[in-house]
């Protein structure tokens, strides 16, 4: 087996597999940690999507019922367009409480993936370096 000199010592090809193989262990945890965080954020976002699409259904429907009011009872329509309007002002900010947040999961996810992308890069220009 050859010795490669580093510094004043010299450090054998078994000493570099190792040094080699931790480093590549290294990478897959920091990979399986991305990976863990990525799939959280999706799930995150899937929900909070889930959701908004659940409070736009209820928006239709109250429009929908209000309509229905204004055509079936007048009496009581005052009353029943302010509920309404009440119920769609509460529906409409938590709708865009979940797309604000919708918008940051999307880009934490995007810098989740820049970051995987410059820890990549690095792993490959210090693969390239060690190999010259």
């Amino acid at each position: 087996m050859g010795n490669l000199n580093v510094g004043d010592h010299f450090v054998k090809n078994e000493d570099m597999d190792i040094i080699e193989q931790n480093r590549l262990q290294a990478l897959i945890e920091i990979t399986e940690q991305h990976n863990k965080e990525v799939s959280q954020l999706k799930s995150r976002l899937e929900t909070a999507e889930k959701k908004a699409e659940k409070l736009n259904k209820q928006v239709k429907d109250a429009d929908s019922e209000l309509k229905s009011l204004r055509v079936h009872n007048p009496d009581r329509m005052k009353k029943q367009i302010k509920r309404l309007q009440e119920q769609n002002r509460a529906l409409t900010g938590e709708n865009s409480t979940l797309k604000s947040k919708q918008k940051q999961l999307t880009q934490q996810l995007d810098s989740t993936k820049q970051e995987l992308k410059q820890l990549k890069e690095e792993n490959a220009e210090k693969e390239s370096g060690e190999e010259k």
